[in-house]
């Protein structure tokens, strides 16, 4: 009864061992195509593993404007949704939608090997890309020791641009006191302003 149980408990520890490192091969993508992402957030147009560009190939200047939870309540614009998402593999190209269009490059990155989803997810100030993606093999031995037989991890990301935080910090503190002088005809100059900043905004995020 020995040797059986021996073989066993081997078995199990090699399986573990297997599934460890599978774990941990999953993670490590997944945070690394998070990051990747991040960093190329604001050049749709940039290389996705170096982040090189042509030079000319910029995003317009005005696309984050309704994306921004400081100008969404100076102008009174509506929240739009909170989060963009991918799912690989099987993503196709999107050309509607600048967002999913930075997120693409990241999907199919994760697609050859991986299953998931990959979501941009803004709040308040703060944007962050997350990724979810996990191993579509199993190891069924192990449901019995942690209770799932998929190697699966989920990252996240910051999206951090200073420049065009201090942009948008700008743009609000002009607006703000333009406001105040306007007086009585307040409202109507920030529908006008607002209006024209959203028409600028919804024309590049296409």
């Amino acid at each position: 009864m020995l040797m059986p149980t021996l073989l066993i408990v081997t078995f199990l520890l090699v399986f573990y061992a297997l599934f460890t490192a599978q774990n941990a091969i999953v993670h490590y993508n997944s945070a690394v195509t998070a990051e990747r992402a991040a960093f190329n957030w604001s050049h749709a147009e940039s290389e996705f593993a170096t982040g090189a560009y042509e030079d000319g190939r910029y995003d317009g200047l005005y696309w984050r404007l309704t994306d921004d939870a400081l100008l969404q309540g100076l102008f009174g614009w509506t929240a739009g949704e909170s989060a963009d998402s991918l799912t690989f593999p099987g993503a196709a190209d999107p050309r509607d939608r600048l967002t999913l269009r930075k997120l693409y490059p990241a999907a199919e990155a994760l697609s050859e090997n991986w299953e998931g989803s990959i979501r941009y997810e803004r709040g308040g100030i703060q944007r962050e890309i997350a990724v979810s993606a996990a191993d579509p093999g199993e190891l069924s031995p192990l449901a019995l020791l942690r209770g799932s037989s998929v190697a699966s991890s989920e990252s996240s990301a910051p999206v951090t641009e200073p420049a065009e935080w201090m942009r948008t910090f700008d743009l609000v503190r002009y607006y703000t006191a333009k406001v105040k002088r306007e007086g009585g005809g307040a409202e109507s100059y920030l529908g006008k302003a607002g209006s024209l900043l959203g028409r600028k905004a919804d024309a590049q995020s296409q």
